[in-house]
């Protein structure tokens, strides 16, 4: 799913995420050959350093946050997954600023217990920014990978059924809308049959399936290639094992209404 915490859809969070990284990596190597060499300008250095980290993580959990509330999907394995690694790198912020306490100055030399803590932050971090690799290339969060003809990314939030969703032209052959529609996320989407309105949620782990592709009266889901039939929502191709949830659809007067059941026709007026 696209960022919201974005600029001409490139993410703010990856982008700050490198200061904190690499300041607090740098702070470690500036300590530990600071001790090595007794440069007590190597170690000050490194206290420095480990401030300009947390300073670092502290705005680039900003984005972080704004992202996993407002994009990454619910009851997802994303989900999950997003809140450990903003817990881990919570962890982390709080390692670096106890330290940094214990420390007390930056003429301080840093004994075995702040190299420890060092060590220890570091490799949760790595952990961490495992978790978000895999946040980014497997779950897709954050990559905007529009295909041919897809348009730009459209998202409707209405606050009961009784309420359009689209007009009928605003949608071409395979393009789709996520319209969240009395707090249920729902796709509106045009295949070669009609206009069609499905769960938005994939039943293997729970992906996005308007950020996935619609090609004739199948979706896919990005992350795992889970295809499921937009009229019946009949699973086509696995993982997935069950189906997914499908809703009538009302046109009155060019404008796209979602009905709360499955209708077996649709209508036109």
């Amino acid at each position: 799913m696209r960022s919201r915490a974005q600029f001409r859809s490139h993410p703010f969070h990856p982008m700050l995420v490198a200061f904190p990284i690499g300041l607090w990596v740098a702070s470690f190597a500036f300590d530990v050959f600071g001790i090595w060499l007794r440069d007590s300008a190597l170690w000050s250095a490194g206290f420095y350093a480990a401030i300009g980290g947390c300073v670092g993580a502290a705005l680039a959990a900003v984005p972080g946050v704004i992202d996993l509330f407002s994009v990454v999907p619910p009851k997802s394995s994303a989900k999950a997954r997003g809140f450990i690694h903003g817990g881990i790198n919570t962890l982390v912020l709080i390692i670096f600023i106890a330290e940094l306490a214990y420390r007390g100055a930056p003429e301080t030399q840093p004994d075995h217990i702040a190299i420890l803590a060092s060590v220890v932050g570091l490799c949760l971090l790595s952990y961490s920014g495992w978790l978000g690799g895999t946040l980014v290339y497997r779950n897709q969060i954050g990559v905007d990978h529009r295909y041919a003809g897809a348009g730009i990314f459209r998202e409707r939030t209405l606050k009961d059924w009784e309420q359009p969703v689209c007009n009928s032209s605003e949608l071409a052959d395979g393009q789709m809308i996520l319209a969240t529609i009395a707090g249920k996320r729902i796709v509106v989407g045009k295949c070669s049959e009609g206009i069609v309105a499905f769960a938005d949620r994939c039943t293997h782990k729970g992906g996005s399936l308007a950020d996935g592709t619609l090609i004739g009266c199948a979706v896919q889901c990005p992350w795992h290639g889970s295809q499921f039939n937009v009229n019946n929502g009949h699973v086509i191709t696995g993982p997935a094992e069950r189906a997914i949830a499908t809703y009538g659809i009302q046109i009155k007067a060019g404008e796209v209404f979602v009905e709360p059941a499955k209708s077996p026709k649709k209508k036109a007026a």
